[in-house]
């Protein structure tokens, strides 16, 4: 049975697993890769991430410093469709031999058909899914999510100064890949040929998490609330979670909001106004600064049923959503391991939002048991 990523961090004392199981939980509920989780909560190192996800993998890794200096000439080798369409960033060509920092350095389809389009053979390496998302924005013009952009900034706040290391070639699969030196011209493509990692185990860990920036809900059939109940009970993700509540509700009330609670701000998620999604939703930020109904929500674990008071935060909250102020508003939390982390917004409707608070009551306990059966079924696949 193959050593999972949990075990090697535990055996070499870099984590607990009650840290661990926090992350898993951040991961469940806030999305992407576990070790993205790991770092953000400050238990791992990005640089102990890249290297112990090259020897899970049995694939070499590479460093932020090496994949934020890579030259357009190989940057042009991958087309900006390609490295989006597969979230890669080509890092080193030898020859016929392509190196490609990749999402999902196990995932062997990919592999191959990247192989083919190209005509080189392909050799996955791993790095933080952080970094890569970086490299994305600063080579293909990839926006970044907020999240992960303050995840950097902290990063780079408090790294120390250090000399410039000289990186070793890449002799051994677990070593950083060689460095960048002069090509020779491309030679006529050869048969595609797939180079992948030995014997690698299915990693739970590497699930590509692929955002819509843009249409952030479609509108689904009619829902009934034992549909409801039974999609809830066999969702395979967060994103799930979300539109199947938002889908539901937007059939009820005009507009329907989550947000997403994370250090001192709320962050935008999934929003609907008469129907269609709220563009650039994701974008919205309220910062709990001043006063704000979604601070009222968060620092009191209650929900909120009235009048939506004229602040600056208010402003912004209401701005973001369309920008029409309505005569009142519920807002509800939803509450995991005893804190906030996300807010039901809902407002419009044919009858009195007081009558719904039972029914949207009940609705987000059943949303927070789906949470959980993701986390005990990610602590399942991870131990």
């Amino acid at each position: 049975m193959g050593i999972t990523l949990l075990d090697m961090l535990l055996n070499a004392g870099l984590i607990n697993k009650e840290q661990f199981e926090e992350a898993l939980k951040n991961r469940v509920l806030y999305g992407g890769k576990i070790g993205t989780s790991l770092i953000e909560l400050g238990y791992l190192k990005e640089e102990d991430l890249a290297r112990f996800l090259g020897k899970k993998l049995a694939v070499p890794f590479v460093g932020a410093d090496r994949l934020l200096n890579i030259s357009p000439e190989i940057i042009e080798l991958i087309p900006k469709e390609l490295a989006l369409t597969y979230g890669v960033i080509p890092i080193h060509r030898d020859k016929k031999r392509l190196y490609l920092v990749m999402s999902d350095p196990a995932d062997l389809k990919a592999i191959d058909e990247l192989s083919f389009t190209t005509g080189f053979i392909i050799n996955p390496v791993a790095a933080p899914e952080l970094r890569l998302m970086q490299a994305l924005g600063k080579y293909y013009d990839y926006e970044v999510d907020r999240r992960y952009l303050q995840i950097l900034q902290r990063i780079e706040h408090e790294k120390p100064a250090e000399k410039p290391k000289v990186l070793p070639s890449a002799k051994k699969a677990t070593d950083e890949i060689p460095a960048a030196t002069e090509s020779a011209p491309a030679a006529a493509p050869e048969t595609a040929k797939t180079t992948a990692p030995e014997a690698v185990e299915e990693d739970h860990l590497q699930e590509v998490e692929i955002v819509d920036n843009e249409e952030l809900v479609r509108r689904v059939g009619h829902y009934s609330i034992d549909l409801v109940s039974q999609t809830l009970a066999k969702v395979d993700d967060r994103e799930e979670i979300a539109d199947t509540l938002v889908g539901y509700l937007s059939q009820e009330f005009k507009r329907v909001a989550l947000f997403v609670i994370r250090g001192d701000a709320a962050f935008g998620w999934k929003g609907v106004n008469r129907g269609e999604g709220i563009r650039d939703f994701s974008k919205v930020v309220v910062p709990f600064m001043g006063q704000s109904v979604l601070k009222t929500v968060t620092d009191g674990m209650a929900y909120y049923l009235g009048s939506i008071p004229d602040t600056s935060e208010n402003m912004v909250m209401i701005s973001g959503m369309g920008g029409e102020k309505p005569s009142a508003a519920l807002l509800l939390p939803l509450i995991v391991s005893g804190r906030v982390v996300m807010i039901l917004y809902v407002d419009g409707g044919e009858r009195e939002l007081g009558e719904r608070f039972m029914e949207l009551h009940r609705l987000l306990a059943k949303a927070v048991l789906a949470f959980e059966i993701l986390i005990f079924r990610e602590k399942i696949l991870m131990l």
